[in-house]
């Protein structure tokens, strides 16, 4: 969630050559003449919520992100440019009951952090979302068990940036190796790693093949497709649909890597049609960019690249949720 309206439970924060990001994006949504910011957060809700309606999803996760805390368990608001309280998220959630799922976010240094996965839980949180690289926490650190367990116990899944994160200010690249998360995973958390955990193009270390060995080892690790239609990552969309390549270029096997995966738009992070150039026939490809609506067109490109259908509605399962709301899209 995209926490225009500002106050003490959300905020996003404009710096550098970021501030001019936020300014496309605005243009982008539609927003630009809507200059009271609470009237443009609950345009952007509401039409975000219109989006969902519309498209062949039955409902998506609308995530909060909770802010970065130092190792004592003190906020620290001059290192966090993107915060969405829990509250906030559910009561636009209840808002719009048809359309969204709440999806939570605690950081693991809060000093009622293991409260607060109960509580989130009691409202019907349906994962907690964590990025450790710009909320400053090691995932494999010792401290975190108690944290890993209590989801394991609570059955709430765990959404977690791996990779290299782009969009929002880094603090700590190196939290977001893959091979972090083996303690989370041990305690038998279920745990779905964003973007399959890609390091995205041109990084000279690679963190892909660091996943795909946790799908090898750990049958409650699961990937999402979130940024998988977006040129800056889409080669990883390509590999997934070759097991060989797999097995040559990172040493894994495994036979149908797909199904262990479910559906993420990462809107309104945007996908990227050209990167598709090579899919389908002309008419094909002409059908898929004939989507108006961004979750439609994420969904048609991944479709058209070869995407099982089936990667839609396995949210189902891992998420828990009742059989009428079958497909989940987690949006920002």
């Amino acid at each position: 969630m995209l926490p225009f309206g500002g106050g003490d439970d959300g905020f996003l924060l404009s710096r550098g050559f970021r501030a001019l990001g936020q300014r496309l994006l605005v243009k982008r949504l539609g927003l630009g003449a809507v200059r009271d910011p609470a009237k443009r957060e609950r345009f952007y809700e509401d039409g975000l919520a219109a989006l969902v309606r519309e498209s062949e999803l039955d409902c998506a996760v609308l995530l909060a992100l909770d802010a970065v805390h130092d190792p004592n368990g003190e906020p620290r608001p001059g290192d966090t440019m993107l915060y969405a309280s829990n509250d906030r998220v559910q009561t636009t959630c209840a808002r719009h009951g048809d359309a969204f799922l709440f999806g939570a976010s605690v950081h693991p240094y809060r000093a009622d952090a293991l409260d607060e996965l109960d509580r989130v839980a009691s409202l019907g949180a349906v994962l907690v979302k964590l990025l450790p690289n710009s909320q400053a926490f090691d995932p494999a650190a010792p401290r975190l068990l108690p944290y890993w367990r209590k989801l394991a116990d609570l059955d709430l899944p765990l959404l977690i940036h791996c990779g290299f994160e782009h969009t929002l200010p880094a603090i700590d690249q190196a939290f977001g190796d893959p091979a972090r998360l083996v303690p989370c995973l041990e305690e038998g958390a279920t745990v779905i790693v964003a973007h399959g955990g890609s390091a995205g193009r041109f990084h000279a270390r690679e963190t892909f093949g660091g996943f795909l060995r946790l799908l090898e080892r750990f049958p409650r690790c699961y990937g999402d497709t979130s940024a998988l239609a977006n040129w800056w990552r889409s080669k990883y969309l390509f590999e997934l649909l070759d097991p060989d390549t797999l097995a040559r270029r990172y040493g894994v096997k495994l036979e149908a890597p797909f199904d262990r995966f479910v559906h993420g738009s990462d809107f309104p992070v945007p996908s990227t049609p050209f990167a598709f150039s090579r899919c389908g026939d002309r008419r094909s490809r002409a059908a898929a960019r004939a989507s108006a609506n961004p979750l439609d067109l994420d969904i048609a490109l991944k479709r058209l690249a070869g995407v099982p259908n089936e990667v839609l509605s396995r949210a189902a399962k891992v998420l828990r949720l009742p059989r009428k709301r079958i497909s989940e899209s987690p949006a920002r």
